[in-house]
Protein backbone atom coordinates (compact mmCIF):
# COMPACT_ATOMS: atom_id res chain seq x y z
CA UNK A 1 0.00 0.00 0.00
CA UNK A 2 1.06 3.72 -0.91
CA UNK A 3 2.34 6.01 1.69
CA UNK A 4 -0.24 8.54 -0.02
CA UNK A 5 -2.88 8.63 -3.04
CA UNK A 6 -3.02 11.53 -5.40
CA UNK A 7 -6.22 11.65 -7.41
CA UNK A 8 -6.41 13.30 -11.18
CA UNK A 9 -8.21 16.41 -9.83
CA UNK A 10 -8.41 18.34 -7.00
CA UNK A 11 -10.57 21.27 -5.75
CA UNK A 12 -8.89 24.70 -5.30
CA UNK A 13 -8.78 24.85 -1.66
CA UNK A 14 -7.40 20.83 -1.99
CA UNK A 15 -4.54 20.69 0.33
CA UNK A 16 -2.33 18.15 0.73
CA UNK A 17 -0.88 16.54 3.57
CA UNK A 18 1.81 14.00 3.11
CA UNK A 19 2.46 11.18 5.89
CA UNK A 20 6.16 12.01 7.58
CA UNK A 21 8.70 9.35 6.88
CA UNK A 22 9.12 6.69 9.90
CA UNK A 23 13.09 7.87 10.24
CA UNK A 24 15.57 10.47 9.63
CA UNK A 25 17.77 10.95 7.09
CA UNK A 26 21.46 12.08 8.81
CA UNK A 27 23.14 15.34 8.43
CA UNK A 28 25.79 15.05 5.24
CA UNK A 29 27.06 18.75 5.87
CA UNK A 30 28.47 17.65 9.11
CA UNK A 31 29.14 14.08 9.27
CA UNK A 32 32.19 14.79 11.75
CA UNK A 33 29.69 16.19 14.49
CA UNK A 34 27.83 13.65 14.01
CA UNK A 35 29.85 10.87 14.95
CA UNK A 36 31.47 12.82 18.00
CA UNK A 37 27.98 13.35 19.23
CA UNK A 38 27.18 9.91 19.08
CA UNK A 39 24.30 7.84 18.37
CA UNK A 40 21.53 8.65 20.54
CA UNK A 41 18.00 10.17 19.10
CA UNK A 42 18.54 13.27 19.93
CA UNK A 43 21.56 13.93 18.94
CA UNK A 44 20.73 12.63 15.75
CA UNK A 45 17.89 14.85 15.64
CA UNK A 46 19.60 18.08 16.31
CA UNK A 47 22.50 16.85 13.31
CA UNK A 48 18.99 17.25 11.00
CA UNK A 49 17.91 20.30 12.24
CA UNK A 50 19.95 23.57 11.40
CA UNK A 51 18.05 25.93 13.66
CA UNK A 52 18.90 24.23 17.05
CA UNK A 53 22.36 23.36 15.30
CA UNK A 54 23.12 27.02 15.16
CA UNK A 55 21.31 27.15 18.81
CA UNK A 56 24.22 24.86 20.37
CA UNK A 57 26.97 26.50 18.55
CA UNK A 58 25.31 29.81 20.48
CA UNK A 59 25.43 27.65 23.38
CA UNK A 60 28.66 26.56 22.98
CA UNK A 61 30.33 30.08 22.24
CA UNK A 62 28.44 31.57 25.46
CA UNK A 63 30.11 28.73 27.16
CA UNK A 64 33.60 29.66 26.15
CA UNK A 65 33.02 33.24 26.78
CA UNK A 66 32.14 32.52 30.61
CA UNK A 67 34.81 30.15 30.69
CA UNK A 68 37.36 32.97 29.63
CA UNK A 69 35.63 35.44 31.61
CA UNK A 70 36.02 33.53 34.74
CA UNK A 71 39.75 32.32 33.88
CA UNK A 72 40.35 36.62 33.42
CA UNK A 73 38.54 37.21 37.19
CA UNK A 74 41.02 34.85 38.51
CA UNK A 75 44.20 36.36 36.98
CA UNK A 76 43.31 40.00 38.20
CA UNK A 77 42.05 38.78 41.99
CA UNK A 78 45.66 37.12 42.04
CA UNK A 79 47.58 40.31 41.23
CA UNK A 80 45.36 42.15 43.40
CA UNK A 81 47.39 41.64 46.47
CA UNK A 82 50.82 42.52 44.86
CA UNK A 83 49.39 45.71 43.33
CA UNK A 84 47.60 46.64 46.76
CA UNK A 85 51.05 46.73 48.52
CA UNK A 86 52.80 48.81 45.90
CA UNK A 87 49.73 51.37 46.20
CA UNK A 88 49.42 51.42 49.85
CA UNK A 89 52.93 52.14 50.86
CA UNK A 90 51.90 54.27 53.61
CA UNK A 91 49.43 53.41 56.58
CA UNK A 92 46.62 54.71 57.32
CA UNK A 93 46.71 57.17 59.96
CA UNK A 94 44.81 56.51 62.94
CA UNK A 95 43.79 59.45 65.15
CA UNK A 96 44.72 60.11 69.11
CA UNK A 97 42.76 58.05 71.35
CA UNK A 98 41.64 60.33 74.35
CA UNK A 99 40.15 57.43 76.50
CA UNK A 100 36.99 57.90 75.13
CA UNK A 101 34.94 55.29 73.42
CA UNK A 102 32.77 57.17 70.96
CA UNK A 103 35.33 58.61 69.80
CA UNK A 104 37.52 55.37 69.35
CA UNK A 105 34.18 54.61 67.35
CA UNK A 106 34.15 57.42 65.31
CA UNK A 107 37.73 56.74 63.98
CA UNK A 108 37.27 53.59 62.67
CA UNK A 109 34.79 54.52 60.00
CA UNK A 110 37.73 57.43 58.49
CA UNK A 111 39.92 54.17 58.43
CA UNK A 112 37.20 51.56 56.56
CA UNK A 113 36.55 54.20 54.14
CA UNK A 114 40.51 54.40 52.98
CA UNK A 115 40.82 51.09 53.07
CA UNK A 116 37.89 50.68 50.85
CA UNK A 117 39.91 53.32 48.62
CA UNK A 118 42.51 51.37 48.67
CA UNK A 119 41.12 48.36 47.29
CA UNK A 120 39.51 50.44 44.77
CA UNK A 121 42.65 51.49 43.37
CA UNK A 122 43.92 48.47 43.70
CA UNK A 123 41.84 46.80 41.47
CA UNK A 124 42.46 49.55 38.96
CA UNK A 125 46.13 48.62 38.81
CA UNK A 126 45.27 44.91 38.48
CA UNK A 127 42.87 45.41 35.86
CA UNK A 128 45.67 47.30 33.78
CA UNK A 129 48.13 45.33 34.67
CA UNK A 130 46.01 42.27 33.30
CA UNK A 131 45.06 44.15 29.87
CA UNK A 132 48.78 44.62 29.65
CA UNK A 133 49.85 41.09 30.09
CA UNK A 134 46.51 39.60 27.49
CA UNK A 135 48.32 42.12 24.80
CA UNK A 136 45.98 45.30 25.23
CA UNK A 137 47.81 48.58 25.39
CA UNK A 138 47.30 50.91 27.68
CA UNK A 139 46.46 53.61 25.78
CA UNK A 140 43.04 51.90 24.95
CA UNK A 141 42.39 51.90 28.82
CA UNK A 142 42.71 55.09 29.17
CA UNK A 143 40.43 55.72 25.63
CA UNK A 144 37.77 53.95 27.54
CA UNK A 145 37.61 55.70 30.59
CA UNK A 146 37.59 59.68 28.38
CA UNK A 147 35.52 58.71 25.13
CA UNK A 148 36.48 61.10 22.07
CA UNK A 149 33.39 62.45 20.76
CA UNK A 150 32.38 61.36 17.06
CA UNK A 151 34.63 63.54 14.22
CA UNK A 152 34.29 64.01 9.92
CA UNK A 153 37.34 63.61 8.13
CA UNK A 154 37.31 66.04 5.14
CA UNK A 155 38.53 63.31 2.72
CA UNK A 156 37.64 65.05 -1.04
CA UNK A 157 41.11 66.19 -1.94
CA UNK A 158 43.34 63.62 -3.70
CA UNK A 159 46.58 61.45 -2.66
CA UNK A 160 48.31 64.81 -3.71
CA UNK A 161 47.22 66.61 -1.20
CA UNK A 162 46.99 63.87 1.19
CA UNK A 163 43.36 62.87 0.83
CA UNK A 164 41.25 60.17 -1.58
CA UNK A 165 38.99 61.03 -3.90
CA UNK A 166 34.96 60.22 -3.37
CA UNK A 167 31.83 61.15 -5.39
CA UNK A 168 28.44 62.96 -4.73
CA UNK A 169 30.95 66.05 -4.27
CA UNK A 170 29.80 70.08 -5.08
CA UNK A 171 31.70 70.66 -8.30
CA UNK A 172 33.89 73.96 -8.17
CA UNK A 173 36.94 75.19 -9.78
CA UNK A 174 40.54 74.14 -8.75
CA UNK A 175 42.41 77.32 -6.61
CA UNK A 176 46.22 76.71 -7.16
CA UNK A 177 48.27 79.83 -6.43
CA UNK A 178 47.90 82.52 -9.43
CA UNK A 179 51.09 84.00 -11.43
CA UNK A 180 50.50 87.96 -12.30
CA UNK A 181 51.55 87.77 -15.99
CA UNK A 182 50.95 91.51 -15.81
CA UNK A 183 50.27 93.06 -20.08
CA UNK A 184 50.16 89.83 -22.22
CA UNK A 185 48.44 90.21 -25.96
CA UNK A 186 46.50 86.56 -27.26
CA UNK A 187 46.18 86.43 -30.99
CA UNK A 188 43.61 84.16 -31.97
CA UNK A 189 41.48 83.05 -34.92
CA UNK A 190 37.65 82.98 -34.96
CA UNK A 191 37.84 79.08 -34.02
CA UNK A 192 39.04 79.67 -30.83
CA UNK A 193 36.98 82.81 -29.81
CA UNK A 194 34.63 80.13 -27.67
CA UNK A 195 37.70 78.87 -24.94
CA UNK A 196 38.54 82.51 -24.79
CA UNK A 197 34.96 83.52 -24.01
CA UNK A 198 35.43 80.76 -21.15
CA UNK A 199 38.35 81.32 -19.40
CA UNK A 200 37.61 85.29 -19.55
CA UNK A 201 33.93 84.22 -17.55
CA UNK A 202 36.55 82.73 -15.14
CA UNK A 203 39.20 85.58 -15.02
CA UNK A 204 36.03 88.19 -14.28
CA UNK A 205 36.14 86.16 -10.72
CA UNK A 206 39.79 85.85 -10.35
CA UNK A 207 41.15 89.41 -11.40
CA UNK A 208 42.48 88.23 -14.91
CA UNK A 209 40.70 91.31 -17.28
CA UNK A 210 40.31 89.94 -21.12
CA UNK A 211 40.22 93.47 -23.29
CA UNK A 212 40.21 94.13 -26.88
CA UNK A 213 37.71 91.52 -28.79
CA UNK A 214 36.75 89.82 -26.05
CA UNK A 215 36.37 91.25 -22.73
CA UNK A 216 35.22 90.40 -19.00
CA UNK A 217 34.05 92.60 -16.59
CA UNK A 218 37.51 92.12 -14.06
CA UNK A 219 37.72 94.77 -10.93
CA UNK A 220 41.16 93.62 -9.67
CA UNK A 221 43.63 93.43 -12.40
CA UNK A 222 45.97 91.54 -11.67
CA UNK A 223 46.75 90.43 -14.96
CA UNK A 224 45.74 91.80 -18.64
CA UNK A 225 44.78 89.27 -21.43
CA UNK A 226 44.81 91.94 -24.74
CA UNK A 227 42.67 90.01 -27.17
CA UNK A 228 43.55 90.24 -30.61
CA UNK A 229 41.27 88.47 -33.41
CA UNK A 230 42.30 87.83 -37.27
CA UNK A 231 45.92 85.79 -36.75
CA UNK A 232 46.79 83.30 -38.86
CA UNK A 233 47.97 81.10 -36.01
CA UNK A 234 46.77 81.49 -32.22
CA UNK A 235 49.63 83.01 -30.43
CA UNK A 236 50.64 84.42 -27.15
CA UNK A 237 53.02 87.64 -26.09
CA UNK A 238 54.46 87.92 -23.32
CA UNK A 239 56.98 91.06 -23.15
CA UNK A 240 59.57 89.55 -25.86
CA UNK A 241 58.34 86.18 -25.71
CA UNK A 242 56.26 84.95 -28.46
CA UNK A 243 54.32 81.56 -27.97
CA UNK A 244 52.34 80.20 -30.81
CA UNK A 245 52.20 76.37 -29.10
CA UNK A 246 47.95 76.40 -28.25
CA UNK A 247 48.91 73.74 -24.80
CA UNK A 248 51.43 76.47 -24.13
CA UNK A 249 49.31 78.75 -24.14
CA UNK A 250 46.18 77.36 -22.41
CA UNK A 251 48.61 76.11 -19.46
CA UNK A 252 50.47 79.81 -19.06
CA UNK A 253 46.71 81.47 -18.88
CA UNK A 254 45.82 78.75 -17.02
CA UNK A 255 48.38 79.61 -14.31
CA UNK A 256 47.32 83.33 -14.45
CA UNK A 257 44.06 82.16 -13.63
CA UNK A 258 44.72 79.41 -11.04
CA UNK A 259 43.20 76.46 -12.97
CA UNK A 260 47.26 75.14 -13.82
CA UNK A 261 49.78 74.55 -11.48
CA UNK A 262 53.62 73.17 -12.37
CA UNK A 263 54.18 72.50 -8.68
CA UNK A 264 55.27 68.83 -7.73
CA UNK A 265 52.67 68.49 -5.73
CA UNK A 266 50.39 68.77 -8.33
CA UNK A 267 52.03 66.39 -11.10
CA UNK A 268 49.36 63.56 -11.56
CA UNK A 269 46.71 66.39 -12.58
CA UNK A 270 49.27 68.71 -14.77
CA UNK A 271 50.40 65.30 -16.86
CA UNK A 272 46.19 64.16 -17.46
CA UNK A 273 45.86 67.77 -18.31
CA UNK A 274 48.55 67.64 -20.67
CA UNK A 275 46.84 64.74 -21.92
CA UNK A 276 43.72 66.13 -22.84
CA UNK A 277 45.06 69.46 -24.04
CA UNK A 278 47.01 67.93 -26.92
CA UNK A 279 43.93 66.30 -27.99
CA UNK A 280 42.23 69.78 -27.69
CA UNK A 281 45.08 71.46 -29.63
CA UNK A 282 44.74 68.22 -32.63
CA UNK A 283 41.14 69.28 -32.54
CA UNK A 284 41.57 72.50 -33.50
CA UNK A 285 43.97 72.34 -35.91
CA UNK A 286 41.95 69.50 -37.95
CA UNK A 287 44.28 66.47 -37.17
CA UNK A 288 41.83 64.97 -34.60
CA UNK A 289 38.50 63.96 -34.53
CA UNK A 290 36.43 65.32 -32.50
CA UNK A 291 33.50 62.83 -32.08
CA UNK A 292 36.27 59.70 -30.98
CA UNK A 293 37.66 62.09 -28.53
CA UNK A 294 34.94 62.90 -26.89
CA UNK A 295 33.88 59.26 -26.30
CA UNK A 296 37.42 58.63 -24.53
CA UNK A 297 36.48 61.32 -22.61
CA UNK A 298 33.22 59.54 -21.66
CA UNK A 299 35.09 56.60 -20.78
CA UNK A 300 37.69 58.60 -18.98
CA UNK A 301 34.71 60.66 -16.81
CA UNK A 302 33.45 57.42 -15.81
CA UNK A 303 35.90 56.77 -13.30
CA UNK A 304 37.23 60.60 -12.41
CA UNK A 305 35.03 63.98 -12.06
CA UNK A 306 37.20 65.70 -14.27
CA UNK A 307 39.56 65.82 -17.24
CA UNK A 308 42.43 66.44 -14.21
CA UNK A 309 41.52 63.06 -12.60
CA UNK A 310 40.53 65.39 -9.58
CA UNK A 311 37.23 66.24 -8.53
CA UNK A 312 37.67 70.23 -9.63
CA UNK A 313 37.68 71.27 -12.62
CA UNK A 314 40.53 72.50 -13.88
CA UNK A 315 41.87 74.79 -17.12
CA UNK A 316 41.94 71.40 -19.77
CA UNK A 317 38.36 71.03 -18.54
CA UNK A 318 37.32 74.67 -19.64
CA UNK A 319 39.03 74.00 -22.77
CA UNK A 320 37.94 71.03 -24.31
CA UNK A 321 33.75 71.86 -22.91
CA UNK A 322 34.64 75.38 -24.54
CA UNK A 323 34.53 72.35 -28.55
CA UNK A 324 31.27 70.45 -27.68
CA UNK A 325 28.20 71.45 -28.72
CA UNK A 326 25.52 70.65 -26.24
CA UNK A 327 22.81 70.96 -28.77
CA UNK A 328 23.82 67.56 -30.43
CA UNK A 329 23.75 64.03 -28.82
CA UNK A 330 26.74 63.46 -25.95
CA UNK A 331 27.43 60.87 -23.83
CA UNK A 332 25.92 60.58 -20.63
CA UNK A 333 29.12 61.49 -18.95
CA UNK A 334 30.00 63.75 -21.05
CA UNK A 335 26.62 65.60 -21.05
CA UNK A 336 26.42 65.94 -17.49
CA UNK A 337 30.13 66.92 -16.61
CA UNK A 338 29.38 69.77 -19.62
CA UNK A 339 26.54 70.92 -17.36
CA UNK A 340 28.62 71.23 -14.43
CA UNK A 341 31.05 73.04 -16.45
CA UNK A 342 28.63 75.47 -17.55
CA UNK A 343 26.95 76.26 -14.28
CA UNK A 344 30.21 76.91 -12.76
CA UNK A 345 31.78 79.00 -14.80
CA UNK A 346 28.01 80.86 -15.52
Amino acid sequence: MSMYKLTPTFASDFEVHPKIACYRVASYHNPAAGAAEGSSGASQKAETDPRKALEQKQQDLITRLKSQTEQLNKLLVSLAPATAQKTCQKPAQTPKTTGKAPEAAGSAAPSGKLDKDAKKEARKAAKAEAVKKVGGAPAAAKGSKTSTPWTVEDDRKTWETNLTLTVNIPASLVVYPQEHLKNVTLTVKDSDLPWVRALAKVGEKRGVAFEGDVKNGAKEKKTVVKVVKGGAVAALQIEKTNVKSLQTIWKVLGMALGLFSRRAAQVLSASHQAIWLNKAEQILSGAGDLSYSTREASQFLARFDSLSSQWEVSVADIVFRSLLNTAENQPNNVETWAKKIDALIG
